[in-house]
C-alpha cells in the first residue's frame, strides 16, 4: 500500500478553540520511549486522508519535530455536529507488535445467497496483533465457502500470514447467510466505531 503521510506543525501558544477557528485540529503524540508532545494538524489535511489511515502506520512530517510513524490512537469528535475536536497519535516503534483493527473485504458470491438466503455481515473489521510492517490492509472472506442457508464462517476460519494473530474469539461469526425473514429479525443499526489501535502487552 501507498504510504499515508500528513504534515504535522507545532501548537500554537492559542487555546483549543482559537486553532479550531482557524481551521486547525489540536492534537497530541505520546508513545513508549518518547515524552507527549502538543501538536496541531490542518482541518483540510487531516480530512483528505483515506479510511487506511485509521488502521495503518501513517508518516507523520512535523518539520522540526521530523518523520514520525504512528497511529491514529483516537479522534474526539462534537456529539452534535462531529467536528473534529481534538487527536491522538500514537507513536509506534517498528520492532514492537501492535493491536490494530483491520476491514474484512467480503469476495466471491455464495450459493446460499444465490439460493435465497439473505448475507448478514456480523463483524466489518478483525483486530489482530502483528508488527507495522505486517498490518494486513483488509482481511478477505471468501463468501464462495457458504454454501447452505445458516451456515457462516468464524475468525477461527480465516487465512492470514504467520506473521499476524486474530485476537477476536476463534468461534465468533464474521457472516453468515441467514433465511430473509431471520435476517430481518437479527439486523440492527450499527454506529460506526472508529479504531483504536493499541500497543500490545509486553509478553
Amino acid at each position: 500500500m501507498e504510504k499515508i503521510t500528513l504534515t504535522l506543525e507545532e501548537r500554537e501558544a492559542k487555546t483549543p478553540n482559537q486553532l479550531r477557528r482557524e481551521g486547525k485540529i489540536p492534537a497530541t503524540i505520546y508513545g513508549r520511549g518518547a515524552a507527549s508532545q502538543s501538536v496541531q494538524v490542518t482541518e483540510k489535511d487531516f480530512g483528505k486522508l483515506p479510511s487506511a489511515a485509521y488502521s495503518h502506520v501513517i508518516e507523520l512530517n512535523g518539520g522540526k519535530l521530523g518523520k514520525i510513524s504512528a497511529l491514529i490512537r483516537h479522534v474526539q469528535r462534537k456529539a452534535t455536529t462531529h467536528q473534529i475536536l481534538n487527536i491522538e497519535f500514537y507513536r509506534v516503534q517498528k520492532d514492537r507488535k501492535l493491536t490494530v483493527q483491520v476491514p474484512v473485504k467480503l469476495v466471491g458470491t455464495s450459493p446460499a445467497v444465490q439460493a435465497g438466503g439473505q448475507l448478514l455481515e456480523v463483524h466489518q473489521e478483525v483486530e489482530v496483533e502483528c508488527l507495522p510492517k505486517d498490518i494486513p490492509d483488509f482481511v478477505e472472506v471468501n463468501l464462495e465457502l457458504i454454501t447452505e442457508i445458516d451456515q457462516g464462517i468464524h475468525f477461527k476460519e480465516l487465512t492470514l500470514s504467520d506473521n499476524v494473530k486474530v485476537l477476536n474469539p476463534p468461534d465468533d461469526v464474521v457472516v453468515r447467510v441467514v433465511a430473509p425473514r431471520a435476517a430481518h429479525a437479527e439486523e440492527k443499526p450499527a454506529a460506526p466505531v472508529e479504531a483504536e489501535p493499541a500497543e500490545a502487552p509486553a509478553s
